[in-house]
């Protein structure tokens, strides 16, 4: 049953700086939390600091089922967590189902090809994010949308206890952006822990079980959204513009709108 704990995270590029300053959280198995702030709060960053890429100077804890993560290997640690980057670097001259099998490495011996199952699994990673019919389509054919689907499938086909995602969302139509945080919500219900920064505010009121607020690198605000979400205060302040948050019936989702709409 994975559980991910991050406690006093601090993250900077450089021995001498700080984009996000003691972030704490306890993410359990089977949930799916948001990461939201303006431009510049340091998502992902914080993202990247969880993973403690290389160039990423990082203090603090963060365990994996009591495994520090920096600790692991590279291949366990991608065997465990997979990430989803805003701009996944990926060869050019690929298919979209040669580049879904990208995600499969981890889980292969050294130089063998992939096999039935990673082909299987590849192809299953496709259909689950709508894009079956996209898999002998090569990638620098593809729209934006298209390609993030594509490296979003990658990611699936990982297999991982946690999930990673950088803006997930973006480039993607409305159609597609409710059917992907549905699909997020149905994975952790298979017990996987998602953890996604995202700009959609409504979004992470109404398709995810825990909210972030992240400003200036400073966690303000974390639990569920009836908390973070109660009031447009703290959010009109964070955004620095007017925010009204009201729910569309007593139990039905959250509206978000610019103050002195109606």
């Amino acid at each position: 049953m994975p559980e991910l704990t991050i406690k006093d995270l601090s993250v900077g590029y450089t021995a001498d700086s700080t984009a996000v300053s003691g972030v704490s959280m306890k993410i359990t198995e089977g949930s799916v939390t948001a990461v939201i702030g303006p431009n510049g709060s340091g998502k992902s960053t914080f993202l990247k600091g969880i993973l403690s890429f290389p160039g990423i100077h990082s203090s603090g804890l963060v365990n994996l089922d009591s495994v520090d993560v920096r600790s692991m290997k590279r291949t366990e640690r991608a065997r465990r967590i997979a990430y989803l980057p805003q701009s996944p670097l990926v060869p050019a001259g690929l298919t979209a189902i040669e580049t879904v099998l990208l995600g499969r490495f981890p889980h292969r011996s050294a130089w063998s090809n992939d096999s039935g199952k990673d082909v299987e699994i590849a192809q299953e990673a496709l259909e689950m994010v709508g894009a079956g019919h996209l898999s002998q389509k090569f990638t620098d054919e593809m729209s934006g949308g298209e390609n993030r689907l594509v490296n979003l499938a990658a990611v699936l086909s990982q297999k991982t206890d946690v999930i990673l995602l950088d803006e997930p969302g973006s480039s993607l139509d409305y159609g597609h952006a409710a059917q992907l945080w549905k699909l997020l919500s149905d994975l952790a219900a298979k017990g996987i822990i998602i953890l996604a920064t995202t700009h959609r505010i409504e979004m992470s009121g109404n398709a995810f079980d825990k909210v972030m607020l992240l400003s200036e690198g400073i966690s303000l605000a974390f639990g569920e959204p009836e908390g973070v979400f109660s009031s447009g205060d703290l959010l009109s302040t964070v955004y620095n513009t007017p925010i009204e948050v009201k729910r569309s019936s007593p139990h039905g989702g959250w509206i978000v709108f610019p103050g002195g709409s109606s």
